[in-house]
């Protein structure tokens, strides 16, 4: 499984919003749709379509903390941040959870920074394992109601 990140294009959405998580996963992230219309007013965020040849698996936005806007409390200021990851219902199970995780860590070091962030909702089903098992350790912070966890690149 060769799994690549592609700027989103216009030709991409329909492949991009026909992409659902799972029932029991809604509310853990937000629907394709929602986070490129909130990317356009998001200062620093980077979005890519998740690709696994012809076939769309994902999104996933990033925030680059020195071309934000402005800081959360608790936020890293020195801290690239996932702010959304979602593969598909269909394509979970398969590693592209992590291997998106890779080419997010890879993003982060390509951008000099010391650490990559992210946060998550706090259910059963949510994917603190899959973090933990890339090397994320939780801060202790929250942001939002949700765990903040990070690494060292």
């Amino acid at each position: 499984m060769a799994l690549e990140r592609r700027r989103v294009e216009k030709d991409h959405l329909r492949a991009l919003f026909r992409l659902k998580v799972a029932e029991d996963q809604k509310g853990l992230v937000a629907p394709n749709e929602i986070t490129l219309a909130q990317a356009a007013y998001e200062a620093g965020s980077h979005v890519w379509g998740l690709w696994e040849g012809d076939t769309a698996v994902g999104l996933m936005a990033m925030i680059h903390p020195h071309e934000a806007g402005g800081m959360e409390e608790g936020e890293d200021p020195d801290a690239a941040y996932i702010w959304r990851l979602m593969i598909g219902a269909e394509y979970q199970g398969k590693g592209h959870g992590r291997a998106a995780l890779d080419l997010a860590i890879g993003q982060g070091r390509d951008w000099g920074l010391p650490r990559i962030a992210l946060s998550v909702v706090q259910a059963d089903n949510s994917a603190i394992a899959m973090y933990e098992a890339a090397g994320f350790r939780r801060t202790g912070k929250i942001i939002e109601d949700e765990i903040v966890l990070s690494r060292d690149l």
